[in-house]
């Protein structure tokens, strides 16, 4: 136990000694005042995210959030596809042949044009690596001519220009990459462009004056990675030109109380659920998983550890995806009624009220990571949930690896994660990986459903994804995972921001894909 405080207190120390070598001395309680000059130009943003790579398989979504790097295809806050570099696209009958146009005008940070030939280039080395991309099934990738690329696929998939939207499918300039394909220099063409890259922790970027569309108004940014929550909110304290994202939702009421910041909220495409182990014989019947998920207070943990009114999920996928939402009921749990519920199932209770059957206890093992903070905090408050209704639950926090091990080796009985299913801004693809009848090392582990199943590959193969059948289809995929219950929501995932008042139009991506600094003014 000396230990551990020992150690708290060195990783404290650190924190704060980082905070001021960074050159933050703000006063008790206050935000310094917003500088005059030069210094007004310059913006830093701090996240957690390290740049492990120039690789855009490893870092990618840390160049496009900042607006380094473009896709073909974009979304809107609403998770529609929109056109970004290719300012169209259409498919043949089947699906399984797609042709992008390239908007005129782009040109990249070299000065070079976006040609067919540079998009060729990207998403062939993208399918070398561990992407999004592997999933799309892609055959060939061909320049029709220096503006038109057309890509044929191993089968028909109507969601795949979302997987074109993704953040491994960024590209970039023929240039950029060596003989090897490894990315020698990160030339793109967002409306910023790299002037220094020092991995892990630092990026410095300039406003790209030839930006084909909205251009950046601040024109110097410097990106911060930084692990430690505690440090985050210090640093949003200090210089009132920084910009912090993901900030812990214990920090947000001593951070909304500083008359100098703004302090933004929202609810992203990221879900915060657990999947069981269908094979135990605890979580077998769908009567004891139905028990299990009805017994979770989920208003009192959306908002006592995510401190959100709104962030309750009672469906796997976010409101963001609102062709895919069904109605559900909303109610405050009965331990003793849920508990009964159980007892009917055959369990009973022994001599303290926990239930066994046939002479076992009702305990399993749940698992989780703390990389990031909430779910150690969700998993206790589901320990204390459960055991109301009799069932005795050891919570471990591990590395985030354990969970994917313990589905491959048998292991793994419960465990708790964050899914983002906005990915690709279309959710077709995260379900199918997820609810794949062989299972998925982020989904259901040793349980299948032939209608689900059969509901996503009509989603797949269906040409008018706007069709009233089709949200039809989507909604059922919704009910039968809200029936049968092998993941089970708790409540979604809020991004934290926070930056000095004088930083205009901040907003925040529901989707994780932007950071809009071109929108951002003093």
């Amino acid at each position: 136990m000396r230990k551990i405080a020992l150690i708290s207190v060195l990783l404290a120390l650190a924190g704060l000694a980082w905070y001021f070598i960074a050159g933050a001395k703000p006063s008790e309680g206050q935000t310094a005042s917003m500088p005059q000059g030069d210094e007004q130009q310059n913006l830093i943003v701090v996240t957690p995210w390290e740049i492990t790579s120039t690789d855009p398989s490893k870092s990618g979504f840390i160049f496009q959030r900042l607006q380094l790097a473009e896709t073909l295809v974009d979304a809107a806050q609403n998770a529609d596809l929109q056109p970004m570099l290719a300012q169209s696209w259409s498919a043949n009958d089947q699906g399984d042949v797609w042709t992008f146009v390239l908007r005129d005008g782009v040109k990249f940070h070299d000065g070079s044009p976006l040609t067919a030939d540079d998009v060729v280039k990207s998403l062939d080395v993208a399918l070398t690596k561990p992407t999004a991309l592997e999933s799309a099934l892609i055959s060939k990738i061909t320049a029709i001519d220096s503006k038109t690329v057309e890509i044929t696929l191993e089968k028909p998939l109507m969601s795949f220009p979302a997987y074109l939207a993704h953040a491994t499918s960024i590209i970039l300039a023929k240039s950029s990459f060596d003989d090897n394909n490894e990315v020698k220099e990160l030339i793109a063409t967002g409306p910023y462009y790299v002037t220094k890259i020092e991995p892990p922790q630092k990026i410095e970027q300039k406003a790209f004056a030839d930006y084909w569309g909205e251009k950046a108004k601040i024109q110097d940014v410097t990106y911060l990675a930084n692990s430690r929550s505690e440090t985050r909110t210090l640093l949003a304290q200090s210089k009132p030109n920084y910009l912090v994202f993901t900030l812990d939702s214990a920090s947000l009421a001593r951070l909304q109380q500083d008359p100098n910041l703004q302090v933004k909220s929202k609810s992203l495409s990221r879900t915060i659920q657990y999947k069981v182990n269908a094979k135990n014989p605890l979580f077998s019947d769908v009567n004891v998983r139905q028990a299990l998920s009805d017994a979770i207070d989920r208003q009192g943990i959306a908002q006592s550890v995510m401190r959100a009114d709104n962030a309750a999920a009672n469906q796997i996928l976010p409101p963001i995806f609102k062709d895919w939402q069904i109605n559900t009921p909303t109610q405050t749990p009965d331990p003793q009624a849920i508990k009964q519920r159980l007892l009917d199932l055959g369990f009973t209770a022994d001599a303290n009220g926990m239930l066994q059957k046939e002479g076992k206890p009702f305990k399993f093992t749940l698992r989780t990571f703390s990389d990031r903070p909430e779910l150690p905090i969700i998993a206790t408050a589901l320990q204390a949930q459960w055991k109301k209704i009799g069932v005795d639950v050891d919570v471990s926090v591990g590395n985030f690896s354990e969970i994917p091990a313990g589905h491959q080796d048998g292991t793994l009985e419960m465990a708790l994660y964050a899914r983002n299913y906005g990915m690709t801004p279309d959710p077709v693809g995260s379900l199918i990986e997820d609810f794949d009848p062989k299972g998925s090392d982020w989904g259901v582990m040793n349980w299948q459903d032939s209608e689900l199943s059969d509901s996503l590959s009509k989603l797949e193969t269906t040409k008018d994804n706007d069709s009233d059948n089709n949200i039809a289809t989507k909604q059922k995929v919704s009910k039968i995972i809200y029936d049968e219950r092998p993941i089970v929501p708790v409540v979604y995932y809020q991004q934290n921001a926070a930056a000095h008042k004088s930083l205009k139009g901040l907003e925040i991506d529901g989707l994780e894909r932007n950071f809009y600094l071109n929108k951002l003014s003093w």
